[in-house]
């Protein structure tokens, strides 16, 4: 893993539904270190990695809030919104 995807999302934390913005995707079948960036200005580390051109896992290690509200650890899927990948939204948590 070598430079870090950016990821936007469009909340304070991630939940089926929500709109995520990423600039530039992982390679296919590769996982890549990720920064999160939450509106709410706090910030989180993860792993994605791509599982189909229009799907994508995000593992988001644990983070707080600006208010301090402590969120676990959690894995993702996202799908893709349009055929630029650029927008994409949560589908589900995973196991």
């Amino acid at each position: 893993m070598s430079d870090s995807i950016q990821i936007q999302v469009a909340d304070s934390h991630l939940y089926p539904g929500c709109a995520v913005s990423i600039a530039h995707l992982p390679e296919p079948a590769r996982a890549a270190a990720a920064i999160v960036e939450f509106a709410d200005g706090s910030g989180a580390h993860a792993t994605c990695h791509r599982r189909a051109p229009d799907e994508l896992e995000l593992n988001v290690d644990g983070y707080a809030t600006q208010r301090r509200h402590p969120v676990d650890a959690r894995h993702w899927l996202l799908l893709a919104v349009d055929a630029t990948h650029n927008s994409w939204r949560v589908k589900r948590r995973l196991p």
